[in-house]
Formats: structure tokens, C-alpha cells, sequence
């Protein structure tokens, strides 16, 4: 971490002192993450970790103490003059090392392939033109233009009318959800057959 160093030795001051402050508080946030993470591993304790105490944790915090592996470089220095920083970077290294994390697998099981969906979509998209031409007298097929005739009178629809159509979309909805997940039940039944065999 840029700016990690003691201000004593790099003589910082001003605007470069209080940015170099701020990331110790942040180094310091990191180090108490690291030091609770590294005793529940160790003793098998359920601690809390106090990942919200700076942006950096927050940031870090998948990298830490969740679901993939990280690797840390610390830097360190073979002058006598930086003894103590050497020392205490070893030990925040070592505490990082013994850190273990329980990897898991990121699977997204999805009902459909991607194909298929696109033609659930054109289905949908049909079945929805088929229900306008009903309703209005519309033509069932939603590329074709449609070209009305003036000198012919419209049908006058009540509002009974549309509500009935209305509850008849509903009901037909609920059946094609209905059947959709039978068979989706179906497609995984056989699946599971087809593994057991």
C-alpha cells in the first residue's frame, strides 16, 4: 500500500500526511479483519468481522473471507532501518496465510437453454396477436400491415364485453403457466430417470 510508511521517516506533510493517515486507518481496518478471520479459523468461532469499518474491508471482503482464492504480496525491505515494518508485515502476511475459506461452486441452474427461450418469446408474441385480431377484429399476424377500411362501420365493444375477454386472457394465462410447469416437473422426472439408469 502506497503511503503505509511512517510519516516520521518520509517527512509527509500536509494533504500527502492526512492521505497517508487515512490509509493506515484503512491498513488498520484490514489488519482487525485479517486478525478475526485468522481466531475463528484457528479456535472455530463464529466472530463477527468488521468488514464495514472502511471502504478497503468492504471492497475485500468477497477476496477475504469469501466464495474465491486470493493471493497476497507483501513487500519487504533487507535494511536494519526497516526492521519494524518488515516484522510487522511478516506477521499480517502469516495471519493472511492461515486465513482458509470454504470454496464453493457458482452454478446457476436455468429451466431453458437460451434458444429456447427466444421461442417461448415468438410463441408468446403470436398468442398475443391471436388474442388482439379476437378482441378487435385485428389481423393475426403482427408483421403483416394493417390496413383499415373507412367505409366500413366499426363494432361497438361494451365494457362487459372487454372485462369477459379480460378474464378469459387471465384464466388462459394461468392453465399455459400451469401446463409449462408440468412439464418442466416432466423434462426434470426424466432427467433424474436418466442419471439413475
Amino acid at each position: 500500500m502506497a503511503g503505509s510508511e511512517r510519516a516520521a521517516k518520509t517527512g509527509n506533510r500536509g494533504i500527502r500526511m492526512v492521505e497517508g493517515a487515512n490509509i493506515n486507518k484503512s491498513l488498520l481496518a484490514l489488519g482487525n479483519c485479517i486478525n478475526m478471520l485468522h481466531e475463528n479459523n484457528s479456535k472455530g468461532q463464529t466472530n463477527y468481522i468488521p468488514f464495514r469499518d472502511s471502504k478497503l474491508t468492504r471492497l475485500l471482503k468477497d477476496s477475504l473471507g469469501g466464495n474465491c482464492r486470493t493471493v497476497m504480496i507483501a513487500n519487504i525491505a533487507p535494511s536494519s532501518t526497516n526492521y519494524e515494518d518488515t516484522h510487522n508485515t511478516l506477521k499480517y502476511a502469516n495471519r493472511a496465510k492461515n486465513i482458509k475459506t470454504n470454496v464453493q461452486r457458482n452454478v446457476l441452474n436455468v429451466e431453458y437453454h437460451v434458444s429456447q427461450y427466444t421461442d417461448i418469446i415468438n410463441q408468446l408474441r403470436l398468442e398475443i396477436s391471436d388474442l388482439k385480431s379476437q378482441l378487435g377484429g385485428v389481423s393475426p399476424n403482427p408483421n403483416a400491415a394493417i390496413k383499415e377500411d373507412v367505409s366500413t362501420p366499426k363494432p361497438e365493444v361494451s365494457l362487459k364485453d372487454i372485462m369477459t375477454h379480460r378474464e378469459k386472457l387471465k384464466k388462459h394465462f394461468v392453465e399455459e403457466f400451469k401446463i409449462k410447469n408440468q412439464i418442466m416437473q416432466y423434462e426434470k422426472d426424466l432427467e433424474q430417470l436418466n442419471w439413475s439408469m
